[in-house]
């Protein structure tokens, strides 16, 4: 994790969205529970892909939106984490790839998110956001 630098390109963003001081995740039709983000589309800045993803896959509206840090996978995909306060919230249309959205005290468990590589704890906690599950021994 490359933290508050920005890459020189990027295909995808993930917004760290939070109600107050609540994480607020979407879950997905075929995985499960994730912070809404996505491809970028051609043309458009971290800020509009993080504002886009999180209406369509949340139905948030956001605030200010912080890029604060970018990931590479191991294929070269470069992924922008950004964080965002959610300002309103809109029913789910059902036309995108989410089901459930929900503001959760503490993130829930590994075997709950689509992705247990423990990601989503570890730029909470170096970010210094709430919602973290403790550390493991």
């Amino acid at each position: 994790m490359h933290m508050g630098t920005l890459p020189r390109s990027h295909d995808s963003v993930v917004c760290l969205t939070y109600v107050g001081r609540r994480p607020l995740l979407v879950r997905h039709r075929q995985r499960a529970w994730e912070f809404p983000g996505g491809h970028a589309e051609p043309g458009e800045s971290v800020r509009q892909t993080a504002l886009r993803e999180a209406r369509e896959e949340a139905g948030a509206t956001l605030g200010r939106v912080d890029p604060v840090g970018y990931y590479v996978l191991s294929g070269g995909h470069v992924t922008v984490v950004t964080h965002a306060q959610v300002t309103g919230l809109a029913p789910l249309t059902g036309e995108f790839e989410t089901v459930e959205v929900r503001a959760f005290d503490v993130l829930p468990p590994d075997e709950e998110l689509s992705w247990s590589d423990g990601l989503y704890a570890h730029l909470l906690r170096k970010l210094g956001l709430p919602g973290a599950p403790p550390p493991g021994p």
